[in-house]
């Protein structure tokens, strides 16, 4: 069957973060927690803060490694635990909010062949993005793509945080092909890493699925369809398969 849609990973595949989450976004995350235990009646230096932060960093990427959802609420509630913040739900909340929020600050970086490739592809084949996320959540994804000028080149979202499940399973892969229309048969996966991308693509019953390596290169052991460097590349690929 030939490809009839497509669906992208976000990060690392079609935007990463651009200089300004590191310059801005991050000190301005810890600013919120310093706030935060200030607000709690237990004040913190910088440096637990920090390591807080990196704590529940650590934390949720060993849940996401476990495909365990560990939602920015729970996250913020690990950093209280860890500098010793009494929890308080609604300042539990309220700091995840400001979190998120922070990332308003910062701007996107479009990785190689995306700003060229996406608006033509967009004319021919309805596009989907299927996206784990962390501390940036899908509504502040959407905000940061309208924000870009991107947004409207994609009819359908599904995210990590909002869908309830993380690649590789098949139900957020599904949540997306849903909004496009398609079936699993009639559509290609983009995205950067071979266990969630690949094989989850192919575990929700895609018959193509791309590897992307324009940021970061990895090993894989089930082959992609094809390997990337640059979205410029899909376009003379897509008529070839079906």
């Amino acid at each position: 069957m030939p490809v009839r849609g497509i669906t992208f990973d976000f990060w690392g595949t079609l935007f990463t973060e651009g200089p300004r989450f590191l310059s801005v976004v991050l000190p301005r995350r810890y600013e919120i927690l310093l706030d935060a235990t200030s607000e709690a009646g237990t004040p913190a230096d910088e440096e637990a803060v920090r390591n807080a932060y990196q704590a529940a960093s650590r934390a949720f990427r060993s849940a996401w490694q476990a495909g365990e959802v560990m939602n920015n609420y729970e996250r913020v509630a690990y950093m209280f635990k860890v500098l010793g913040v009494p929890f308080d739900e609604g300042l539990v909340a309220l700091t995840a909010r400001r979190l998120e929020d922070a990332a308003l600050e910062g701007n996107l970086a479009p990785l190689p062949g995306t700003r060229e490739a996406i608006p033509e592809l967009a004319k021919v084949y309805p596009l989907g993005i299927v996206s784990d996320t962390g501390l940036t959540p899908g509504r502040v994804i959407r905000q940061l793509l309208k924000k870009d000028g991107f947004d409207r080149f994609f009819k359908a979202f599904a995210f990590s945080d909002e869908v309830g499940h993380l690649k590789p399973d098949p139900e957020i892969f599904q949540a997306a092909l849903d909004k496009l229309g398609l079936t699993p048969e009639a559509a290609l996966h983009v995205g950067d890493i071979p266990r969630t991308d690949v094989e989850g693509a192919f575990k929700a019953g895609y018959p193509y699925a791309v590897l992307y390596t324009g940021l970061t290169e990895r090993p894989y052991q089930t082959n992609p369809t094809a390997v990337i460097k640059n979205h410029k590349e899909l376009i003379p690929l897509l008529p070839r398969l079906g």
